[in-house]
């Protein structure tokens, strides 16, 4: 049996001492109008895209979501992300209710909490190199690590396990997956 590598962590906190709660979803809820009728379009339905999803994400953990085609992931990372407003249930960030936050409230929280999509041909820019894709986010949110952006991305590509000089290379040099 292996031990949890947050629990040490928690035990030089405290006894008692559990990770930090980063992202609480309870009750989770996005229903998709469908209309019809005529000659005026009226609500005749809903499509169920989520349907009371409940997940807890602490300090050190990582989370990934996976499932069949169709069934909701994308829509579920775009709710958590507060891309799209929930139909209902409560998506708490660090200990701040986010469910139903606006543009301004959730301008500080942006750069913390992201969705990384699947399909890299769709969400990743064939004219930009990998190295300028990754910094972009620094740049936006005014993020210059010491030494420069240059040096963080060739860092990040190195942790998840890329050789830091595909920093030049463009998305479709990579091979899938």
């Amino acid at each position: 049996m292996t031990e949890d590598p947050v629990l040490p962590a928690a035990r030089e906190a405290g006894a008692d001492a559990a990770p930090e709660r980063l992202l609480e979803v309870s009750g989770l809820v996005k229903h998709f109008p469908v209309k019809g009728g005529f000659p005026v379009k009226r609500t005749v339905g809903a499509v169920q895209a989520v349907d009371g999803l409940d997940l807890t994400v602490r300090a050190g953990e990582s989370f990934g979501l996976v499932g069949e085609s169709g069934c909701g992931k994308s829509t579920t990372g775009r709710l958590i992300t507060r891309l799209l407003e929930p139909t209902a249930g409560k998506i708490t960030y660090r200990g701040r209710d986010i469910s139903h936050a606006t543009r301004r409230q959730l301008a500080p929280i942006r750069s913390e909490i992201q969705m990384i999509f699947q399909d890299p041909y769709s969400s990743l820019n064939p004219r930009q190199t990998v190295g300028k894709i990754i910094s972009g986010p620094m740049e936006i949110n005014d993020i210059n690590p010491e030494g420069g952006r240059e040096k963080r991305v060739r860092e990040l590509l190195e942790i998840v396990g890329l050789n830091p000089e595909h920093y030049n290379r463009f998305p479709h040099e990579f091979s899938g997956g």
